[in-house]
């Protein structure tokens, strides 16, 4: 044979081998098994049609609990319904689980519900619940263990039931065991699957700040609702972020909110509008702020009236009550008639006697009032409840200090009145002080009025604006710059 001959049968018999091969796969290659994913349905929202997304159901804000009936079934690889009888752990995105309810006793348990030849029907009831949700199914391979059994459950017995060459036991070392009443170590297949989105509207800015004194959303990273009716307006513009009213909520209060920028918020100006706001909503010490903001802005133009409202006249009575505080929080309000502490200044207090130039309770002179100690803690104690006292090293860290009608007292903050001394005028009258209101939960005067600019402090010192201005017009000042940090990069 020749040695073309030769090559034509090596192709020949590698092209039959080829042939056999791809026919094997085709003809007797069995198809693909087990549990792909999970086909999840939400069939009911509180008994009716899930909502469309041209009528959302209002962001939920953890306050109400909703139901959502559902269907839930596992498909293999092939989309097929797949005979699986197992448990799968419920979540919806975004939003929490409170607890699961199918008609078959022991089906539900916890967030978790068991599918039976493949499928579970069930509700579902969940809160805080916002935007386009979603209910998710999983298997983590979780099998709870029954109330009524004998034994411990398996990853709660002190053994290693899993495989031999796993030496770890138990909950939680052995990470096939999900909780300490799962029954088996072995792990799940973590197959997910999520329904269609179900229709809620993006929280207003009032729902972030939850109607009471803690964001329901706590850590969640989440679009504000802009849309109309809600009309988003920049009321300041701060050295570390910038305050929004929504002149939708004005009604009912809970609608200003502190988007906490770390320097100065580029290309923006107290009257602009935004059209996009998101960010990730934290309390600092009982302030509810937005973290890390992204927004789109809607420049305020000229020879058009600034909507910046005007700021809520503080008395006694409000301020004496934490709720209705609290419906103001990041605010403008303002004060007026009323004076400065006469005992405001650096000499430490001796047994609870302030001066005019003493009342400085850090008595170890270590730059900080330890409230352990009998002295030190007495001392700010006693200058808190007197609305003659200025705690001076609160002043010396945050440049608060306190305000008083005789009668009721407020702390306000004038850093950004450059030529007005606080210190230098103890005792002095200040007609108005205008700002936007912070809490900060430490100590018993948690509330602070933060002037904007010099046209927010009214009095006859320097520095001070010489009458009340209009909110369309106090502190609207140029438009900031597009770098802020531009000498430092």
């Amino acid at each position: 044979m020749t040695a073309r001959a030769r090559l034509w049968a090596g192709l020949a018999a590698l092209t039959a081998t080829a042939a056999t091969a791809l026919a094997g796969c085709g003809s007797e290659g069995e198809p693909p098994r087990g549990v792909s994913s999970f086909w999840v349905k939400v069939e009911k929202v509180n008994g009716e049609a899930p909502p469309s997304a041209d009528e959302p159901l209002p962001a939920n804000r953890g306050d109400t609990v909703d139901t959502w009936d559902f269907r839930i079934e596992a498909r293999d690889p092939a989309g097929r319904r797949a005979p699986f009888d197992g448990v799968v752990r419920l979540s919806v995105e975004p939003g929490a689980v409170i607890d699961v309810e199918a008609a078959e006793e022991g089906v539900a348990v916890g967030r978790n519900i068991r599918l039976r030849g493949g499928v579970a029907v069930g509700a579902v009831h969940v809160t805080a619940v916002y935007g386009p949700a979603r209910l998710w199914a999983e298997d983590i391979g979780y099998q709870p263990a029954g109330r009524d059994a004998r034994d411990r459950p398996v990853c709660s017995n002190g053994v290693n039931d899993d495989a031999p060459g796993d030496v770890l036991i138990d909950f939680p070392a052995d990470p096939g065991c999900a909780f300490a009443d799962d029954d088996t170590e072995e792990g799940g297949s973590f197959s997910a699957g999520a329904s269609k989105p179900v229709a809620y509207a993006l929280p207003r800015v009032a729902d972030v700040q939850g109607g009471g004194s803690a964001t329901p959303y706590a850590f969640e990273g989440m679009q504000i609702n802009t849309a109309a009716p809600q009309q988003v307006v920049v009321t300041r513009v701060a050295s570390d972020g910038f305050y929004v009213t929504d002149l939708a909520g004005q009604d009912t209060g809970f609608n200003h909110l502190f988007a906490y920028n770390f320097n100065t918020p580029a290309n923006m100006r107290v009257c602009d509008r935004l059209d996009y706001l998101a960010g990730t909503v934290n309390e600092f010490f009982g302030f509810t702020e937005l973290s890390f903001p992204s927004y789109e802005i809607a420049p305020f133009q000229e020879g058009t009236a600034c909507p910046v409202p005007e700021p809520r006249v503080l008395d006694g009575r409000t301020i004496a009550d934490a709720t209705a505080m609290e419906r103001l929080e990041s605010g403008l309000v303002r004060v007026e008639g009323v004076h400065i502490s006469k005992n405001f200044g650096p000499k430490p207090a001796r047994d609870n006697v302030f001066a005019p130039d003493q009342s400085n309770c850090d008595l170890s002179g270590d730059g900080q009032i330890d409230f352990e100690s009998p002295a030190e803690g007495s001392c700010a104690n006693a200058c808190s409840r007197d609305p003659e006292c200025s705690e001076w090293t609160g002043y010396s860290a945050r440049g608060n200090y306190k305000v008083t009608d005789g009668s009721s007292m407020i702390q306000i903050q004038t850093g950004t009145v450059s030529d007005f001394d606080p210190t230098s005028h103890r005792g002095r009258e200040l007609d108005a002080v205008t700002g936007t209101l912070r809490n900060f939960s430490g100590g018993s005067l948690n509330w602070t009025i933060e002037a904007r600019c010099p046209d927010d402090l009214v009095c006859d010192a320097p520095g001070c604006a010489p009458a009340v201005k209009s909110s369309k017009e106090a502190c609207v000042r140029m438009r900031s710059l597009d770098d802020n940090d531009a000498e430092t990069n």
